[in-house]
């Protein structure tokens, strides 16, 4: 029952019933003061009417005796007396009758008064006769006399027996009020004691378990039930609030306990970003690293091939200056035979000497087609270089989009992994598109060789022609006269032979140039590839430090 109380309504009425009982307490002695009050008015009240009933008889005696003395002596002076004393009497007896409230005491003194006022009249009568007034008197006085006395008399019995009655009852009434205000005071202390054990115990002891409780929670005992919950006051509300605090710290935990999950999982996950960033930094760094070291070896190449096309135009020139030297001493020759008969020393003189030049053309025809096959043989290699480029680019397109695809699962964090993605699958468009232009180029050296091969050979041929014609001029010589004009015919083929060699040799020229200028492209973009790369490079480990640092 306690448990649906409020602890205010409780403290509150643990007052109040005390309270209740000190004004029962009151009520109690008022009622007995009140009572006895009345009491005590009443017997003051016929104390009073006895008194005046007293005083009325004395009165009455005094105007008796008056009137003895006056039937005695028959003086005035007794006579005044009488009349003196029967208006004392009267006018007492008047304030008697005015003190009585009660109706029988009243009808006696409203009879002791007719009584007095047959009295006075007899008196009167009395005072009256000058002889005979003993037996008036006796017929009269004597009788009206004893009759109020006894009224009076019987008044101030009734009045001392209502005293009787009031005082014990009044006595009694304040012993029965003392006793049942002490019976009610023992029994408000006792109940009051109950009350407030009841109470205090009822707030202290679940207090005391909540308390325990609560206890035994800030210790982490999470199994630990909650009393008071049955309860509909403060105390209830306190066992609810302590569950509410045990739910959450249950909760708090639950939440630690998942945060340390999740901190784990992030651990794990960046534990897994770290590999695959050290393995993507791995692969990326030996692929660049494969990328620097082809275009360092382009750069090698380009700079062998423009060396090889430097010293093939120098040698080609050297060619075309034999050539037209060969040229000269053809015209020489030409000459020579219109002299022959006379100059037939000099002819044959001219004739060595276009042999040894003719010796010297095929030594330099086959040593430039020596480097003009190494140069082809170069031309082969950048092929491969290019292709071995064209094959690192498509690598680093496809690790491009292999790190697009994973930023797009790292979310928000790869953003910046997705920029340098797309930076390195831009860069290896680049490089692919260089390097088909550098295989273009390729391929146009290698046709171009390919042609000043084949030209190199027909000059070789066609020195080897002008050494047989000045072999042959040489046995002319001795039949100068029939090979004259034999001699001219070979030497006009010599002349041509030597025009085709000069224009071979210019056309060497041009490609060897050419081969010059591809060289010194593929320089420039084995650099800017090298560049790029290093560009490359930086971003992926800054791109892999942010990685990190997130």
């Amino acid at each position: 029952m306690l448990k649906k109380i409020s602890i205010p309504k409780k403290v509150f009425g643990g007052f109040g019933f005390i309270l209740v009982l000190l004004l029962t307490i009151s009520a109690i002695g008022v009622s007995a003061l009140v009572s006895s009050n009345g009491d005590f008015a009443a017997y003051r009240q016929a104390a009073r009417e006895t008194a005046e009933a007293g005083r009325v008889q004395a009165n009455l005696l005094e105007a008796r005796i008056a009137v003895k003395n006056f039937i005695a002596s028959g003086s005035q002076a007794d006579i005044d007396i009488v009349n003196t004393r029967l208006q004392s009497t009267r006018k007492l007896l008047d304030e008697l009758a005015e003190l009585v409230k009660v109706e029988k005491a009243d009808k006696i003194v409203a009879e002791a008064g007719r009584e007095l006022a047959n009295y006075v009249e007899a008196f009167r009568a009395l005072s009256a006769l000058n002889q005979g007034r003993e037996e008036v008197a006796a017929r009269t006085v004597d009788v009206i006399g004893p009759k109020i006395a006894a009224e009076l008399e019987t008044f101030k019995l009734a009045s001392n027996e209502l005293q009787d009655t009031l005082g014990p009852r009044a006595t009694a009434a304040m012993e029965q009020a003392v006793t049942f205000m002490l019976i009610v005071a023992a029994a408000g202390t006792v109940l009051a004691v109950v009350a407030a054990w009841s109470i205090g115990t009822g707030i202290a002891r679940p207090i005391s378990t909540i308390t325990s409780a609560m206890r035994q929670l800030a210790d982490g005992d999470k199994t630990t039930d909650i009393p008071g919950l049955d309860h509909r006051d403060e105390i209830g509300a306190m066992a609810t609030a302590v569950v509410v605090f045990k739910e959450n710290m249950i909760k708090a935990e639950e939440l630690a306990a998942n945060e340390m999950e999740a901190a784990k999982a992030r651990d794990e996950r960046a534990r897994h970003i770290e590999q695959l960033t050290q393995s993507f930094d791995a692969n990326i760094s030996e692929l660049l690293d494969v990328v620097a070291s082809a275009s360092t070896e382009m750069q090698s190449t380009a700079h062998s091939m423009s060396g090889i096309a430097s010293d093939t135009n120098h040698r080609a020139t050297s060619v075309a200056s034999a050539a037209e030297q060969a040229s000269a001493n053809v015209q020489t020759v030409a000459s020579a035979t219109e002299e022959l008969s006379s100059s037939i020393q000099e002819i044959s003189r001219q004739v060595t000497q276009s042999s040894a030049i003719a010796s010297r053309a095929v030594t330099e025809a086959q040593r430039t087609d020596g480097q003009v096959q190494g140069l082809a043989s170069s031309a082969q290699k950048i092929g491969e270089v290019v292709n071995l480029i064209s094959a690192i680019a498509q690598q680093t397109n496809l690790l491009a989009l292999n790190a697009t695809i994973e930023a797009a699962r790292a979310g928000e964090a790869g953003k910046g992994f997705a920029v340098v993605a797309s930076e390195v699958k831009a860069l290896a468009t680049q490089t692919a598109q260089a390097t088909e232009d550098i295989s273009q180029q390729i391929a146009s050296i290698q046709v171009e060789t390919a042609e000043a091969v084949s030209a190199i050979q027909m000059f070789g041929v066609t020195v080897g022609e002008v050494n047989d014609i000045a072999a042959g001029i040489a046995s002319a010589v001795e039949e100068q006269t029939a090979a004259t004009s034999e001699i001219a015919r070979n030497v006009e083929q010599a002349s041509e032979g030597t025009r085709e060699v000069t224009s071979n040799i210019i056309e060497v020229t041009n490609s060897a140039s050419e081969t010059g200028a591809a060289a010194t492209q593929v320089t420039g973009v084995a650099e800017d590839l090298s560049h790029r790369a290093e560009t490359l490079k930086v971003r992926v480990e800054r791109f892999l430090a942010d990685v990190r640092a997130a």
